[in-house]
């Protein structure tokens, strides 16, 4: 009972813990966040700042919007990125600051001025109150000084936005370009808006739509509204940041309820054995005077008692366990009443809950017997309880099944997204992550060498670091723009990676038409959207003239659906993500030390800290090296589905253990109920493995039904949970088949050894009249 209470409670903290997002704002109800749709790109919240500030003008449900990005910079004098927030003023309007000293309102009047936490202001200047203080900020092209105009209180874990420190958005380059109409195309950052409490959010997003076809508009989008309070949990298929999962949330829930299922099932059924043996001392209660209230009031205080010893006990066990927990699941639970009162509240209504369960249970099961039945035993023994069955096994076994079942499926899953064929191979490659830095001279010199199968410059695959969105259209049909993913690369590029060409040809250094940039490869999606029915080469677009198209390969998480995109040659060193370079097969050893010794000839600052891999974009470092590149991408893209498969296995394993305890106590309780009938069997000449066939058949028929039942359980789960994915693998039969396989090996390995200690009694010791 405590290791089943100990993960139900790990999981209903996990659940407390992901849940209530964003209550912290004072109108969160009238808060919304901005989402549009094409047919290209599917739902995304990427949004354009101008068009927002349109929606607020034009749509009078509308009182505020604001639009912000982050980004990552450098205080002056230090070396950590730290995160930010380029926004609009009005920022401080749609969502709740809760203002130390200053004004948060003065952004709106001085755009050199800034808003910091209060975090913030403490790390950097070790007091709270820095209102006036001058604070220098790098980037990576300028440096910038601002005047501290506000320090707000720090937001609370469950907000979706936690900013350190707020700048205003005309500061920004990419917001000055993208306020301006002709670049309704572009795209950054986040947009929120707050409406009239009395307006219909269905009659504001049909407003919304409708003033943007009145606009001179780049793509064919249509706009919708997402709540505040749904951001956290319900933004995995829509692209942009996403930080929690329903998914995850469903799965431990779902996991944690089976669980303490299976062990309140256990508690009953041993309690029910216990309680067969304090019969007659209830009888004797009953005869001297004890009343049904009276047995009831006993079983709750025994059952309360128990659950309080088994909720303290598994209480202990969190505090040991979470933080493997935590390490495991890359969590970070933590349990304090302070921040978890909603979780102790849920954990005593569960404790409660048993209690009252199990009081019940026992008083019914009790009061359907008289005293002198009891005493007698005249009927006693032709009763049986509905636990006492082979119920109570029937149900920890259906649960098990499917437990492993979804267990098989998300490890089949997870090895198609790793290792199915993509159309492009990172086999034999390494990458170098660069910035600012012109590697033509390296490429030549790295050519040299033997070891050196290619080299490419080009945006790094798979895609994970951002998105370059552009607008492509036929020169004859310029009204119909399609939005492409752009992949900068050079002539090496595609055969490096091993994309084929279905149609056309390559990009070559013969051609000037490919290397100043006025020719383009496409892949599928893009002919389709383009409309382009009849034979795709020379077909002149607004990025070029189309020469080739690859194969369809998925270049970004199977998660995805394959957008459309084109490759093209840039003007500018860079614009290339990295260098590409494919050593030969078993040569990885050499090919590391050879890359790090040019790259110590070369004019350029190497990163090699795995830890800074991926936070650091903008500095002074012009280079990352990496070796273990490739894989710490892969386990990036996947890092969450590892470890919740992972969390899912261990959890299944500890689903099976207490059932084996469950087992074990029900196959002890039948042996000592069916002593003396094995011990007449063994004297009248039966042998060991046909009295074991007798007590295991049982056991085994009821694997069978509850591999029956929890096979189209089981299927239609996954069904279900696969539907997330745009590439899925199949459910195979040998899933289900091996999950029942499992359950039926360990139900027999468990039973069989107190049957076994049963069958080889000795008889006598088995009949003798005590």
């Amino acid at each position: 009972m405590s290791i089943g209470l100990c993960v139900a409670f790990i999981a209903l903290l996990y659940v407390t813990e992901e849940t209530g997002y964003d209550l912290y704002h004072k109108r969160h109800e009238n808060v919304f966040r901005v989402l549009n749709k094409t047919t290209q790109d599917g739902l995304q919240s990427i949004n354009n700042p101008k068009i927002v500030q349109v929606f607020q003008d034009q749509v009078p449900e509308i009182i505020q919007s604001a639009t912000y990005f982050e980004g990552f910079f450098s205080i002056a004098g230090t070396k950590d990125p730290e995160r930010w927030f380029y926004a609009d003023p009005e920022i401080v309007d749609v969502f709740t600051f809760n203002r130390i000293s200053g004004n948060l309102n003065i952004l709106k009047e001085n755009p050199k001025t800034v808003l910091v936490s209060k975090q913030f202001a403490l790390k950097h200047f070790k007091k709270a109150s820095v209102v006036g203080e001058v604070l220098t900020i790098e980037t990576h092209d300028r440096k910038q000084e601002f005047t501290i105009g506000a320090v707000y209180e720090d937001f609370p874990r469950k907000s979706t936005i936690a900013p350190d420190l707020i700048v205003p958005n005309s500061n920004s380059f990419a917001y000055k370009s993208m306020m301006e109409p002709q670049n309704y195309g572009s795209k950054r950052g986040q947009a929120y808006i707050l409406i009239d409490k009395r307006a219909a959010i269905e009659t504001v997003v049909e407003k919304m739509n409708k003033v943007y076809k009145a606009q001179p508009k780049i793509f064919d989008e249509t706009y919708d509204l997402q709540p505040l309070v749904d951001v956290h949990l319900f933004s995995e298929n829509i692209e942009g940041p996403s930080s929690g999962s329903l998914k995850r949330v469903i799965i431990y829930a779902v996991i944690g309820i089976l669980i303490l299922i299976i062990s309140i099932t256990n508690f009953l059924l041993l309690y029910t054995a216990i309680i067969k043996r304090r019969m007659k001392e209830f009888a004797v209660r009953k005869i001297n005077g004890l009343r049904a209230s009276g047995v009831l009031k006993i079983f709750l205080l025994e059952s309360l008692t128990i659950s309080i010893i088994s909720a303290v006990t598994a209480v202990l066990l969190m505090k040991l366990v979470l933080p493997f927990f935590n390490d495991f699941s890359d969590s970070n639970l933590i349990l304090s009443g302070n921040i978890n009162y909603a979780f102790f509240c849920y954990a005593i209504a569960i404790v409660l809950m048993v209690t009252i369960l199990a009081a019940l249970y026992f008083n019914y099961y009790l009061i359907r017997f008289n005293a002198i039945e009891i005493i007698k035993e005249s009927k006693l023994k032709k009763r049986k309880s509905f636990l006492l069955k082979n119920s109570t096994m029937f149900i920890q076994l259906v649960i098990v099944v499917i437990l492993l079942a979804f267990s098989l499926v998300y490890y089949k899953q997870l090895d198609f997204m790793i290792n199915s064929g993509k159309g492009f191979s990172v086999d034999n490659t390494l990458m170098i992550k660069k910035l600012n830095w012109d590697a033509s001279h390296f490429k030549e010199e790295i050519r040299k060498y033997p070891v050196i199968k290619n080299v490419s410059e080009g945006t790094i695959l798979p895609l994970h670091d951002g998105s370059a969105r552009y607008s492509v259209a036929l020169n004859k049909s310029p009204s119909k723009q399609v939005s492409m993913e752009r992949f900068e690369v050079d002539v090496n590029y595609i055969p490096l990676y091993n994309i084929k060409l279905k149609a056309g040809r390559n990009f070559s250094k013969t051609f000037t038409t490919d290397t100043n940039g006025e020719n383009i490869i496409v892949n599928g999606p893009a002919i389709k959207f383009l409309g382009i029915t009849d034979n795709p080469i020379n077909k002149e677009t607004s990025q070029g003239t189309i020469i080739g198209v690859v194969d369809d390969f998925k270049f970004e998480s199977l998660y995805n659906t394959l957008r459309p995109l084109f490759f093209k040659i840039p003007q500018s060193y860079s614009e290339y993500g990295g260098v590409i370079i494919k050593y030969e097969k078993g040569k990885r050893k050499e090919a590391v030390e050879l890359i790090n010794d040019l790259l110590s000839k070369e004019e350029v600052n190497v990163i090699k800290d795995k830890r800074r891999v991926n936070t650091m974009v903008r500095g002074q470092e012009n280079v990352v090296f990496d070796p273990d590149y490739y894989e710490t991408l892969i386990n990036d893209i996947y890092s969450k589905d590892r470890i919740l498969q992972r969390s899912i296995l261990a959890l299944a394993v500890i689903a099976v253990f207490i059932t084996i305890l469950g087992l074990i106590g029900m196959s002890l309780f039948k042996s000592e109920q069916r002593t003396k009938e094995i011990g007449i069997r063994k004297v009248n000449g039966a042998t060991i493995n046909e009295i074991m066939v007798m007590l295991n058949k049982d056991f085994i028929k009821w694997v069978g039904i509850a591999f029956v039942i929890a096979c189209p359980i089981a299927y239609y789960a996954m069904i279900e949970w696969l539907e997330n994915f745009a590439y899925k693998t199949g459910l195979s039969w040998w899933v289900f088949a091996l999950a029942g396989l499992c359950t039926l090996v360990i139900a027999l390995l468990t039973v069989s050894w107190q049957t076994y200690r049963a069958a080889t009694r000795n008889p006598v010791e088995s009949l003798r009249d005590e």
